[in-house]
């Protein structure tokens, strides 16, 4: 009990260093990401009755170190940095699709779309000009190129996306095991709870990984009373303790594509609607951009099916001496409507449907034309003469009179004795070819859409986007290029008729015109983007008032540290004196 003044002394004197180290360790981590504020927590010691009975106390004892937390401004910041980082995501896809279109830089779709066109008014007017041809040909070729660059670029940048997201699995486990991690040095650190003070600097570091996996997916965080967190998404476990549930990237088809699929590594169930950074990336992969891709295809449509319907319908200034079609079908002998090709078309894209087709045999002698006016017949019933409906050609029986080659060569043999062949090729590409210079061949009418269908007679070639192109047979003849429906000079009614298709609102476009259909999509594309941009501006100001809301819990503001410090920093000094003054007394004491 006689130096009981002095353990008061050391007490308090270890109390103010506490405060001192404390104080520099906030101060030292001001700038720190993620450092919550700490404190002394202290309380006075009883030491029991003294003299006459009167209670005195044993100076201060320091509880712990305790950091400054609020778990409910953890998560608000959690949740606002899931949002902020699927907005920011979005935002960013959107302004990147615009520069991709180009729509405002000038060089867009839409001026080689008008180019096209303009060159083909002009042609209609000036059919004798040999120029024009050219010019017409190289507007169409800008037109297929610009197709094809936008289908590049845009299936690229949906390949970057799922490389993004490939990326963000490999990212998000990485984190979970560093929690996991850190949840075993906690509660080892805090012995299970047990321990008078936590591992704060440990918790600091778990909650900015925590924040960090926020960024990718949208997180539960549940925290357990012996220092633990448990990390799940939509009810599923992803850390309990030091066990992770890792995430994979399966290669799964969405849309046609393969693309990787995050999904619990476990049993292969996938992670669904997981919002932050990944969502956005497998919502622009698997949504956003294979919209506008089907867009761009659905109009390139119009020109390989559309147009090229017109187109096959007329003719140049040259008849034909030999054609091959450009399409082959996967099996020629089921009836004409029912022809599916080689290539991937979507359904629709080519119809053949009942009706007749002219085909004209030249005389380039004599200049005489006869025409040949032949019926597709697929209109589901037998003939007069009780023959089915017309397929292409039927390799088990190769002289059936309802094939489309028996017949076309049996009506070309009646104008022209064999002048002319038909055949048909190992990809079952039809040709027809003269064997004589003095006769060519050319096409009038088809109510059938035959011609478009095989690709006999077109303008363009492909399907979509990605393969739209010229006919090469065009670019080598310039003089095949068809502008009117007879050979008379300056015919140029099949012309206006093409043009007319390209202004007429179409039913493969939803009943608007081509102009009108691209125009949608660019509307449509900066409508999205100007939603997506507000949508980022209101998750970006959630994610600050978040952010702003926890650092006014546990932030670290200097003036009020440096006022601590002076505080411990006095406190240290008058237990100092206290000590002293004590020392004193007792030596006087002893040498009385």
């Amino acid at each position: 009990m006689a130096f009981h003044a002095l353990t008061i002394g050391t007490s308090a004197l270890r109390s103010a260093q506490y405060g001192l180290q404390v104080t520099g360790q906030n101060l030292g981590n001001v700038d720190t990401a993620g450092y919550s504020r700490q404190r002394v927590v202290q309380s006075g010691v009883a030491y029991g009755h003294g003299v006459g009975g009167i209670l005195l106390g044993s100076g201060v004892s320091v509880d712990s170190i305790s950091r400054v937390y609020s778990s409910q401004a953890e998560k608000q910041l959690r949740n606002a940095t899931s949002a902020y980082s699927n907005s920011s995501e979005m935002a960013s896809c959107y302004t990147n699709l615009q520069s991709v279109f180009m729509e405002l830089s000038g060089v867009a779709l839409s001026d080689d779309m008008t180019g096209f066109w303009e060159s083909l008014s002009k042609m209609s007017t000036s059919i004798e000009t040999k120029s024009i041809r050219t010019t017409v040909l190289e507007q169409a070729r800008a037109l297929t190129d610009h197709f094809n660059k936008l289908d590049e670029n845009l299936t690229y940048y949906q390949k970057s996306y799922d490389g993004e997201v490939a990326g963000a699995v490999t990212k998000i486990n990485g984190l979970l095991n560093d929690i996991a991690g850190l949840n075993s040095a906690i509660v080892s650190g805090e012995s299970g709870g047990l321990a008078p003070s936590q591992a704060n600097d440990l918790r600091d570091t778990r909650g900015e990984k925590l924040r960090e996996l926020a960024e990718y997916i949208d997180v539960d965080v549940t925290d357990e009373k012996n220092g633990a967190v448990v990390v799940s998404i939509a009810g599923r476990l992803m850390v309990y303790h030091d066990q992770v549930n890792e995430l994979t990237a399966k290669k799964e088809e969405v849309n046609g594509t393969m693309v990787s699929v995050p999904a619990f590594a476990s049993d292969k169930y996938p992670v669904k609607n997981p919002g932050g950074k990944l969502g956005a990336d497998m919502k622009i992969r698997d949504e956003v951009i294979p919209s506008y891709l089907e867009d761009l295809d659905d109009l390139a449509a119009v020109y390989t099916w559309e147009f090229n319907r017109a187109y096959s319908q007329t003719r140049g200034e040259a008849s034909f001496d030999s054609l091959q079609a450009k399409n082959g079908p996967v099996d020629p002998s089921v009836t004409l409507d029912k022809l599916e090709y080689k290539a991937d078309y979507p359904e629709g894209t080519f119809t053949i449907k009942n009706g007749m087709l002219e085909v004209m045999v030249e005389n380039r002698n004599t200049g005489k034309i006869q025409t040949i006016q032949m019926e597709i017949d697929v209109d589901g019933r037998p003939s007069p003469s009780g023959e089915p409906d017309m397929i292409l050609w039927d390799p088990e029986n190769p002289e059936a009179s309802n094939s489309f080659i028996n017949r076309l060569q049996s009506e070309l043999n009646k104008k022209a004795p064999g002048v002319f062949n038909v055949s048909i090729d190992n990809e079952f590409r039809v040709s027809i070819d003269s064997t004589s210079a003095d006769y060519g061949f050319a096409f009038g009418k088809d109510e059938s859409g035959i011609l478009a269908a095989l690709g006999m007679n077109v303008f363009f070639t492909g399907h979509n986007a990605s393969d739209i192109g010229i006919n090469e047979d065009l670019r080598k003849t310039p003089d095949l290029i068809g502008h009117g429906y007879t050979s008379a000079a300056g015919d140029s009614d099949g012309l206006m008729d093409i043009i007319a298709v390209l202004e007429e609102p179409l039913a493969r476009l939803g009943n608007q015109s081509q102009e009108d259909f691209y125009y949608g999509i660019t509307g449509r594309l900066g409508t999205e983007a100007q939603r997506s941009k507000a949508q980022y501006n209101l998750d970006y100001d959630l994610y600050n008032r978040a952010f702003v809301q926890r650092e006014s819990v546990s932030g670290v503001n200097e003036d009020e540290e440096v006022v601590k410090l002076i505080t411990y920093q006095r406190a240290y000094q008058s237990a100092a004196r206290y000590i002293t003054v004590v020392n004193e007394f007792y030596d006087a004491l002893i040498n009385m």
